[in-house]
Parts: structure tokens; sequence; C-alpha cells
């Protein structure tokens, strides 16, 4: 008697214990497939917000493209600026010089972001990126150079150089009626260009 006591005691527990343990599994079981349509449900919504907020990002995107400026917009800001560089570096304001290049620079390098790809005249795709890579490199560099200077021959022939770059872009993009030339006036008139300026204070 003593032995089947002790097997009641080690076996017993231990089917008890396996019995619970498989109720617990059976019933778990049964709430996960019971809670699966919900899940569904919230998977299928994430996927449709997703969805919704992938919609709205190309509506976005769509919008900004419609009200991007053109590159005649950004192009006449490069001219402004051009333009009020000269007669910066002809009055020897050097400061006043380095500000409308760098002005310059940053108005084509915005001109590129907005259309890097333009079509030819004979329809072939246009890359501007290194057509204007090869200008910074070269006219560019030398204009900033000559600014640095402050040299005002070197900045006149520097300028002059840097708009025959230029032209050659414009050739390149298929509009050689775009002819830049050395200006004979100030893009605007409220800038006073003398570096021993006074006023205002």
């Amino acid at each position: 008697m003593p032995a089947s006591n002790a097997l009641v005691r080690v076996v017993l527990p231990g089917v008890i214990g396996a019995l619970v343990g498989a109720g617990a599994v059976e019933y778990r079981h049964r709430a996960d497939v019971a809670a699966s349509p919900a899940s569904m449900k919230e998977a299928a919504a994430d996927v449709n917000g997703a969805k919704s907020d992938f919609d709205a990002v190309r509506a976005d995107v769509a919008r900004l493209k419609a009200n991007a400026p053109s590159q005649s917009h950004t192009m006449s800001d490069v001219g402004y600026h051009w333009t009020n560089l000269w007669f910066a570096g002809e009055k020897k304001n050097w400061p006043l010089a380095q500000f409308y290049f760098d002005e310059t620079r940053q108005h084509i390098l915005w001109t590129i972001r907005l259309r890097p790809v333009r079509k030819g005249p004979d329809g072939n795709d246009v890359n501007l990126v290194p057509i204007f890579e090869g200008i910074d490199t070269s006219a560019f560099k030398t204009m900033a150079e000559a600014i640095e200077k402050q040299n005002p021959q070197t900045f006149a022939a520097a300028y002059r150089a840097a708009l025959e770059a230029c032209y050659g872009c414009h050739k390149a993009s298929g509009k050689p009626y775009l002819r830049p030339a050395i200006p004979t006036a100030p893009a605007q008139t409220i800038i006073n260009f003398d570096p021993a300026a006074t006023w205002p204070q």
C-alpha cells in the first residue's frame, strides 16, 4: 500500500498538471481564433491607413510640382543678381560683389533642382547638372578668385568669361536667343553700390 500511495503522490500531480496545461492551451487557442477576425480587421485598417497616407503624399507631391516656379522665374533672379554683381565689382564694393555672386550661384542651383534635364531642340535630353558643374569649376571659380583678389581688371575679364560660359549652357539647352551681355544699368536702383556710403547707418 505504501508503494501505491507513493505512485499516487507522484503520478497524480503530473496528470493533473498535464490536464490543466492542456486546458490552458486550448483556451488560448480558442481565444486567438475568436480574435482572428478583429486582428484581420486591424491589419486591413493598417494597410488602408498606409495606402491613404501614400495617396496623401502623392497628392502633396503633385501640388508642390504644380506650385514650383518655372526655370524662367528662377533665371530672372539669376539675371538680377548677376547684373548687380557687375556694378558691385565696378564700384569695387567687394563684399557686395561676393554677396551677389553667391546669390547667383544659389539661384542657378535652384533652377537646376527644379528641372535638371530639359529637352533639346532635337528632342534629346539635355542634362544641366554636368554642364553647370563644368561652369562652376572653371568660369565661376575664376570669378570667385577675381572677387577675392579685389582687382577690377581681373574681375571684368572673369565676368565676361562667365557670361560666355553661361551662353554655352543656353545654347546646349536649345535657347541660343538668350544671349547675356554686360549690363548697362543696375537691376534695381534701391541698392547703393558705393562701398564708402555713409547712409543709412
